[in-house]
């Protein structure tokens, strides 16, 4: 099981500043397939929201040209309100389940959903990280950034050592959600989400975010001292097991070698993975 390092002296992290939010996709896909490519049965979580939308498309691209087979993937569900299950229609699971599980033909067997229903949702969900930790943990996980630095639902105040759990929903996060939300009912304010610490263990993290409205927490997770203020900046303590994909709008307030070397280093590692994946086709 991977541990994180020092959080005073976190390793430096892969990061590819690319053009825009269609490269960003592009290149988290392809850092997708990688991993699929290597393990067929690799265990994944994904982000909701907008951001990971472009990245969905181009997964379902690749499996429609036979690059990759997503049939025996293991995906865990990232976060989900308590309460609420993937039939209803502001479930974050049956958003995932509409614009990607079904898309690229993943098991419904293998989709494990957050015990969100259970009587007692504290001890469900310590048992499903339990769970996930018996089974090896997370090959891949795949993390969007919130506006006020969370990642899953782990909010501000999360500490790097947070298992899966029961968490209140900040009202920042609860504004950001009901833009989602339908219907007379307001948006729950408690949720599961997979902790800081269940994530840190993945194999291998990729961060995408896009848009300058993401530029200061960007700023913020990279550049400050990793801390519970900004729970995204503990991935930091991942190393470079950490690979952070982000566009030119969000990566503004960088301070960052030259943008075209990047683009280049970015261009050409999605050009070699491509070409890998045409000789597996």
């Amino acid at each position: 099981m991977n541990r994180p390092s020092s959080a005073l002296e976190p390793d430096p992290v892969n990061f590819d500043v690319v053009a825009d939010a269609e490269a960003m996709s592009a290149r988290a896909a392809n850092l997708v397939a990688e991993t699929i490519q290597q393990k067929p049965n690799a265990a994944i979580c994904l982000p909701t929201g907008s951001t990971p939308l472009g990245m969905f498309e181009a997964l379902a691209e690749k499996v429609a040209a036979r690059e990759i087979d997503f049939s025996h993937v293991e995906l865990y569900c990232l976060d989900e309100y308590v309460g609420v299950d993937r039939h209803d229609p502001n479930s974050l699971t049956r958003w995932l389940w509409s614009a990607f599980v079904t898309q690229v033909g993943i098991d419904q067997q293998r989709v494990h959903t957050l015990p969100t229903m259970a009587a007692n949702p504290h001890e469900a969900a310590a048992l499903f990280d339990q769970e996930l930790v018996q089974r090896g943990g997370l090959d891949l996980a795949v993390l969007g950034l919130g506006p006020n630095g969370h990642i899953g639902y782990n909010e501000p105040g999360s500490t790097p050592e947070s298992r899966t759990r029961v968490v209140d929903l900040t009202p920042q996060s609860l504004r950001q959600a009901s833009a989602y939300w339908s219907g007379n009912l307001s948006v729950p304010d408690v949720a599961i989400t997979l902790g800081v610490g269940t994530l840190l263990e993945a194999r291998r993290i990729v961060l995408i975010v896009s848009g300058e409205a993401k530029a200061t927490i960007l700023r913020r997770t990279l550049e400050e001292l990793p801390g519970a203020e900004v729970p995204a900046s503990w991935l930091r303590l991942a190393g470079q097991r950490l690979h952070v994909v982000a566009d030119r709008a969000a990566a503004s307030e960088l301070q960052l070698p030259p943008a075209d070397q990047s683009l280049k280093s970015a261009d050409t590692a999605d050009r070699a993975i491509s070409e890998a994946s045409r000789s597996l086709s």
